[in-house]
């Protein structure tokens, strides 16, 4: 195998210990996506690439219920999932052994979200379509080696927000001021992490949220991992109360979690 590394030197790669020395790596791939074309193609680059490993493609994740112990690295497509975050829970009990990494396309809306999954250690990496096909073969190898792989492409996009630029990190409030006018951090979730917010606000436990919106609690643990960061919380307590300052300040009413998903 003929894969350099060093090509990627703008991007954030944290290399992580080689198995044996180097000599193998931790486990097959499994590719989540459509089988169509484009990832058959890649499939067979990865087998080409990495003859030594097993390589699998499908549109199914399987039984959680029986574990492969085998899969060291699973490659999601991020636009295939209904519910990205979801999917990442029953691909990890799937295959515990595995690492977990996005492939995305960087124009997506929720490429704050997604990014926010890499920030939180919930995915290993995230792939954009756009690396040519050397470079993105060797971010495989790096993340079969334990290495986490954050393209430079996406850093350089949000540096252009005004609000990165500014480089300031908004204020925890208590009560709604001007200030909380200007950064509203509900904007930054999505409908299921309001519609658990809701919920985690009427004192329900990650049991009852699970059972209530038909979800696993891992899940569940998962959303409000990502919830309490985006809100720049400390806990859930303190996140519920950012939730309700927010929505009396802005006149907004909580979602209906009633609703059938």
């Amino acid at each position: 195998m003929s894969v350099t590394v060093a090509r990627m030197g703008n991007d954030l790669i944290q290399q992580g210990s080689q198995v044996d020395g180097g000599s193998k790596f931790r486990g097959g791939i499994f590719i989540h996506a459509e089988a169509g074309v484009v990832f058959q193609g890649l499939m067979q680059s990865l087998e080409r690439t990495f003859p030594d490993i097993q390589v699998s493609l499908s549109n199914n994740v399987g039984d959680a219920s029986t574990p492969d112990n085998d899969i060291g690295l699973v490659l999601l497509h991020a636009d295939f999932a209904s519910d990205v975050v979801d999917c990442i829970a029953r691909c990890k009990m799937r295959f515990p052994n595995a690492s977990v990494s996005l492939m995305i396309d960087e124009s997506s809306p929720s490429i704050q979200e997604l990014t926010g999954l890499f920030d939180s250690k919930t995915i290993q990496g995230l792939l954009p379509f756009s690396l040519k096909l050397d470079v993105w073969l060797a971010v495989v190898w790096l993340l079969l080696n334990g290495g986490d792989y954050y393209p430079s492409t996406i850093i350089r996009s949000m540096e252009k927000s005004p609000s990165i630029v500014s480089g300031k990190v908004p204020q925890l409030y208590s009560q709604p001021d001007s200030t909380s006018s200007r950064t509203w951090p509900i904007k930054t979730l999505t409908l299921r992490e309001h519609e658990i917010l809701q919920l985690l606000s009427e004192g329900l436990q990650n049991k009852i949220i699970a059972d209530r919106l038909t979800l696993s609690i891992h899940t569940v643990k998962v959303h409000v991992h990502n919830l309490i960061r985006k809100l720049r919380a400390h806990n859930r307590t303190q996140a519920t109360a950012i939730y309700r300052n927010s929505m009396n300040h802005h006149g907004m009413k909580p979602f209906d979690t009633t609703v059938v998903h």
